[in-house]
């Protein structure tokens, strides 16, 4: 909003120029929290003249048509200037550009000699100060003004307008009105409120229209005059000059009045002519869905139900709060106006206003929120100036209807212990009192443990205590708000459990050699189909989404997976082949009517199988036992103990190269090769492995503690043990047997080797394990390791039926 101060002086005294400079008046407007992105000049920059006096005048001694001058500039020693005007003579005060200032028209003055004598400036005439097209002479100021002074101060070369930026919040400052206010809660003073109230004749406004208001939520209050007789013409030049200095184009004399007022009271209004409302009856309704609408540019626009219209008894003639319409808009032969004045919902207008495209002055300040009970006054001060700059007569009384009042606070009760415990301040209660009051707050006078205040209508960003808090803050002044640490307690804090775990989750795996990733949490719909989900799988219990991210994703996912093959796709797409890839979030599910979805944590990883890069990497352990591996790592690393299950059911994972790991009887997470449909549906080649934690089942299962053991300095006895088994006995299940049944000397177990073929039986495999012995007291002897050998194959035979080698 661009504001002009010559204008704003007239509805409050402004301490520039005379008692503060422009730079400080801005700065506290910003200090007390009015954004001003820019101080505009309209008029020629005069900041590096000075005002001078002319001590003396005498004919150059070189040139008939010159004269010499010493001038006083409020310096130490008056200087010689050379002037070739014939007005200037001894006593006269004049505009001086001394030596290194620059001119409007951008001519650098610098001390040279003309005709022999040095001259130390120039004697400026109008035209050379950017303020007239031809003169005679020099300029010739006021005598009473001060050798030496700032021209701008005397001379102000053109308009000061500031360009101001409001927050969404404070619709009442997008006005002169709001601006002046602003500056009295600062500076003191009185509003000076131009008058509003228009001098009435003739017949009755009900005899000439009557409001119906519809769709009361979306319009509080609606207020009409009419005025008739009008004779639509140009503005007058003081009209049409203070709109341009506000940035605003002139049109007519109807169409500048209702702009002129929404500038100075932040009041949209709108002009409909008399005669083309049908039926006599002003409708404030709810569009029609697919209603068609041409507005004032020309443009045809499909209206939706929720857009707000103004209407007559047949058509619509407005959006309501963006822009009037082509069929009832002013025109130079209309002689009857109808003056709307209304308050709309701010988010219906917003709305409206964002999927139209259509953005306007009106919906700029109606998004904001207007004062409710200054809706008759702006109809009043536009009557009042039409009937002026129109030759209009103002019909009697005003025409109005009322829908649902905005909710506002009424009262709101603040403690001044909690303002200084805030701001870090002492300010006694009858001081937080004057200052509230400075924003017409009414402070109720009561004990001094609470205050109970009331905002005034215009603010109703007023709604609880610490936007008083807040209010008091920038009128006492941030900068005289000393710097002081919180006077509070510190207390103690503990991690939620659940939080705690995702970070663990996150290290292990990022320990695991993975990278994670970070997506949408959404997905389409077809890829619940890929991962081949049976139709009652809880997981295709999806929650739409109303405005989606990405229209080709328009549910919230309920796994993780599809997020990590689509980014595995991409990335294979683009030759980076060997991947290693993680996510941990929230997945969702329905739950079926207004119930929220129920939410779950997870955390998915993925490895492809990429081959040797060179000749001395081995990449000769399949892709599944790299996942398993991993695995079980990182479900260490969260302290879980898990047992590895073959076999899983999920039907995006292989039958044959799957699994599962579980502590106690609850799986905590699911593995195994990607199923080939699934690969297909993806878009990827076999040969990559999934893991999926459930982590929500893994913070249910028991943790187990930390166990430190000493270390040994006794050496360790190695024994490798060759086994034949079937082969549908499982290595792990094998592996689990010989720890529980190696006693306490067995530190560890290890598979070094499996084989089948030649040598051995058809429907058995060969496995090596690798024994290591040893005990913290005492040094093994050959005949304790033999018997713990000798139980492990015993118990091998009985229970597995395997047989040494």
């Amino acid at each position: 909003m661009k504001l002009p101060l010559r204008w704003l002086s007239e509805w409050i005294d402004l301490p520039w120029p005379a008692k503060e400079s422009l730079e400080a008046f801005v700065e506290r407007l910003t200090l007390g929290g009015l954004e001003i992105e820019e101080v505009l000049h309209t008029g020629p920059d005069l900041s590096a003249l000075r005002v001078g006096r002319v001590l003396e005048r005498k004919a150059h001694p070189g040139a008939d048509r010159l004269s010499l001058c010493v001038v006083d500039l409020g310096d130490l020693e008056p200087v010689d200037i050379v002037c070739g005007a014939p007005n200037v003579t001894a006593g006269q005060t004049v505009a001086v550009a001394p030596h290194g200032a620059t001119l409007p028209d951008g001519t650098r003055i610098k001390r040279s000699k003309i005709r022999g004598v040095v001259s130390n400036g120039m004697i400026c005439s109008a035209r050379e100060l950017g303020l007239s097209e031809e003169s005679e002479g020099i300029l010739v100021l006021h005598s009473g003004t001060k050798p030496g002074t700032p021209l701008a101060e005397v001379l102000p070369g053109g308009e000061v307008v500031l360009d101001l930026a409001i927050t969404p919040n404070r619709g009442d400052q997008v006005s002169l009105l709001g601006i002046a206010r602003e500056v009295r809660a600062h500076y003191g003073g009185s509003l000076h409120i131009p008058p509003c109230e228009p001098a009435e004749s003739g017949e009755e406004v009900s005899r000439h229209v009557r409001i119906a208001v519809e769709d009361a939520a979306g319009c509080p209050r609606y207020v009409a005059r009419v005025v008739r007789g009008v004779t639509v013409g140009p503005s007058p030049a003081w009209l049409q000059a203070r709109l341009a200095a506000a940035g605003v184009r002139s049109i007519n004399n109807v169409v500048d009045v209702t702009n002129l007022v929404m500038l100075e009271l932040g009041q949209p209004l709108h002009a409909f002519d008399l005669a083309r409302i049908r039926g006599g009856t002003v409708r404030v309704r709810a569009a029609r869905p697919g209603e068609r609408f041409t507005t004032l540019d020309g443009q045809e626009r499909e209206l939706a139900h929720e857009d707000l219209v103004i209407a007559d008894a047949e058509r619509a003639l407005a959006i309501a709060g963006v822009m009037g319409g082509r069929d009832s808009e002013v025109r130079p032969e209309t002689r009857d106006l109808l003056i709307e004045s209304a308050q709309f919902h701010p988010s219906r207008v917003r709305r409206t206003a964002r999927r139209l495209g259509l953005h306007t002055d009106a919906s700029y300040r109606f998004e904001r929120g207007v004062d409710p009970e200054g809706v008759v006054r702006a109809a009043d001060r536009a009557a009042r100036l039409l009937a002026e700059l129109a030759g209009g007569s103002v019909c009697r009384g005003t025409a109005e209807a009322r829908g649902q009042a905005l909710p506002r606070a009424a009262q709101i009760a603040l403690r001044p212990e909690r303002v200084n415990r805030l701001l870090g301040t002492s300010l006694r209660p009858a001081e937080i009192g004057v200052l509230l009051s400075r924003v017409d707050v009414q402070v109720a006078a009561g004990d001094e443990e609470l205050l109970r205040c009331r905002p005034p209508s215009w603010r109703p960003d007023l709604a609880i205590p610490e936007d008083l808090v807040e209010e008091v803050a920038r009128i006492h002044g941030y900068d005289r708000i000393e710097p002081t640490l919180p006077g509070a307690r510190l207390a103690g804090s503990e991690e939620p459990p659940e939080r705690t775990l995702r970070e663990r989750a996150r290290d292990a795996l990022r320990g695991a050699g993975l990278t994670e990733l970070m997506t949408f949490p959404s997905l389409r719909r077809g890829d619940l189909d890929g991962l081949r989900l049976p139709a009652d799988d809880p997981r295709r219990a999806l929650v739409e989404l109303v405005n989606p991210i990405q229209l080709e994703e328009p549910v919230l996912r309920s796994t993780l997976v599809p997020s990590l093959l689509r980014a595995a796709q991409l990335n294979l797409s683009r030759q980076s082949e060997e991947l290693r890839l993680f996510e941990i979030g929230r997945t969702f599910r329905a739950r079926g009517g207004a119930e929220l979805p129920e939410e779950s944590w997870q955390a998915a990883a993925l490895w492809t199988d990429a081959r040797a890069a060179s000749l001395w990497e081995r990449r000769d352990v399949p892709v599944f036992f790299r996942a398993k591996g991993a695995a079980m790592a990182v479900l260490a690393d969260l302290g879980r103990d898990v047992r590895f299950r073959p076999g899983s059911s999920e039907p995006f994972l292989h039958p044959g190269a799957s699994g599962e790991l579980l502590a106690g009887e609850e799986t905590l997470a699911a593995l195994g090769e990607l199923h080939p449909e699934t690969a297909a549906a993806f878009g990827l080649e076999a040969g990559l492995a999934l893991l999926v934690i459930d982590l929500d089942a893994t913070l249910r299962a028991p943790a187990s503690p930390g166990r430190y053991r000493e270390i040994s300095r006794h050496p360790k006895v190695r024994r490798d043990l060759a086994v034949l088994l079937g082969r549908e006995v499982p290595a792990g299940d094998a592996l689990e047997w010989i720890r529980k049944t190696g006693g306490a000397s067995l530190q560890a177990v290890t598979l070094f080797d499996r084989y089948e073929g030649r040598g051995v039986p058809e429907g058995k495999v060969s496995l090596a394990f690798r024994l290591e012995f040893q005990r913290t007291d005492r040094t093994l002897t050959d005949a304790e390791v033999s018997r713990s050998v000798e139980r492990i194959v015993q118990e091998l035979s009985e229970r597995f039926g395997g047989e040494l080698r």
